[in-house]
């Protein structure tokens, strides 16, 4: 069982001490019973040796089993103590005594002996399963305090120390989760401040070297005005990826609480629409709303028309002159989708599945200013409102993205 603990000690202690004072009032117990049988015994003779006396022509049976009565005790006592024979005489005397005495404290004893046993067995097996449990429970905390966040203590069984292994085993899930969320945090910081750092690189870099070429050629009015107009759209890129970096943060902590209302669809669209039409119309493209203006969507209005933009943004920056963007919405009465079609070049197959990833640039794109933060952004709003976004596309085809939210019941 091994090194017992100080509370098992005190208790088989106590068990034994009972145990000893048991034994020694069974011993009391049989010199009581076998004084008390003397006594008996004695009083026998006396009414005895009294009948013998005043009975003396009768059957000597008879004063065995003739009912005692006061004159023949009272004479037969007065027989007997003349010559020493009493209760007070040792009881090594009376031989039928004695062997009641030791048959009496030998069955006591006996009956002792077995109880006590048996006490001793159950015990030493229920602090051996509690000694048992108690070292699993401890080398499980133990395992748990040295970095093994998944370890448990086994309880599948009922009972006090049970139950109290529960209690454990539901702290240490909520420490284990506590942990989990700081590792997440940490290593979403760590993302952050990586993906900050890899995207502001290149145009810091770039308006260094900028910087230097107009302090080189201060006297140069062209170089100046030109490196200028570079300085400044490296300064705009540097803003993209702050501004959308921190949305994509925002979301991912769970900081914004978003206003939802019910927002007509096609007055969304419209206000999407005026802000790329001036766009469209500059490269020659076109974008057609198609749908019913009585559709309701449970939705902030604000994120939702951050998310359907980058979408359509993305659509005009990979689709030729006189091309085409489609958006249309329907409802059914299970969700309510929307769909954003474009004719452009299309998606590589082999880009698919990756392009919601963030700041991935595909190796068939020529696109040199996008930093792939776009459709992240939108699948994250997206989600957020409890919707899917997914992708198809064909190359040479175009590309279609379709938004799909359930119609359940709005809190």
């Amino acid at each position: 069982m091994g090194k017992l603990g100080k509370e098992t000690r005190d208790f088989i202690y106590k068990i034994t001490v009972v145990c000893v004072i048991s034994f020694l009032f069974a011993f009391g117990i049989s010199q009581y019973l076998a004084k008390e049988y003397q006594s008996e015994l004695v009083l026998h003779d006396y009414a005895i040796a009294g009948y013998l006396m005043n009975h003396s022509d009768d059957l000597v049976v008879a004063a065995f089993t003739a009912e005692t009565s006061a004159d023949d005790l009272s004479k037969g006592y007065d027989a007997l103590t003349t010559v020493g024979y009493s209760d007070t005489v040792s009881i090594k005397l009376f031989p039928a005594v004695l062997a009641y005495r030791n048959k009496t404290m030998v069955t006591i004893f006996i009956l002792l002996l077995f109880i006590f046993g048996s006490i001793y067995i159950f015990v030493s097996l229920y602090l051996y399963r509690q000694h048992r449990a108690i070292k699993n429970a401890e080398f499980s905390i133990r395992s748990f305090l040295d970095g093994n966040t998944m370890s448990r203590i086994e309880c599948e069984e009922s009972g006090d120390w049970y139950s109290f292994f529960h209690g454990v085993n539901e702290l240490s899930s909520i420490l284990s989760a506590h942990a989990e969320n700081e590792k997440k945090t940490k290593e979403f910081l760590q993302d952050i401040i990586s993906d900050v750092s890899h995207q502001l690189k290149t145009p810091l870099s770039a308006l260094k070297m900028y910087s230097e070429i107009i302090s080189s050629h201060s006297e140069d009015s062209t170089c100046i005005n030109n490196f200028s107009e570079k300085s400044l759209r490296e300064i705009r890129r540097i803003e993209d990826v702050v501004y959308t970096l921190l949305k994509l943060a925002r979301l991912d902590a769970g900081i914004i609480q978003m206003d939802k209302t019910q927002e007509y669809i096609s007055v969304l669209m419209q206000d999407v629409l005026e802000r790329f039409e001036v766009w469209a119309e500059r490269d020659n493209k076109e974008i057609i709303l198609s749908g019913k203006d009585n559709i309701l969507l449970y939705c902030d209005a604000l994120w939702f028309s951050e998310a359907v933009g980058n979408i359509i943004k993305n659509a005009l920056e990979h689709t030729g002159k006189n091309g085409l963007i489609t958006i249309r919405w329907e409802q059914t009465p299970l969700f309510t989708q929307i769909i954003i079609e474009d004719n452009g070049k299309g998606i590589h197959p082999e880009d698919l599945y990756n392009i919601f990833k963030r700041f991935y640039r595909s190796r068939y794109s020529q696109d040199i200013h996008g930093i792939g933060l776009g459709l992240p952004l939108a699948k994250a709003i997206v989600e957020i409102h409890g919707g899917t976004i997914s992708v198809t596309s064909k190359l040479g085809e175009g590309t279609t993205f379709t938004l799909n939210f359930f119609n359940l019941t709005n809190e």
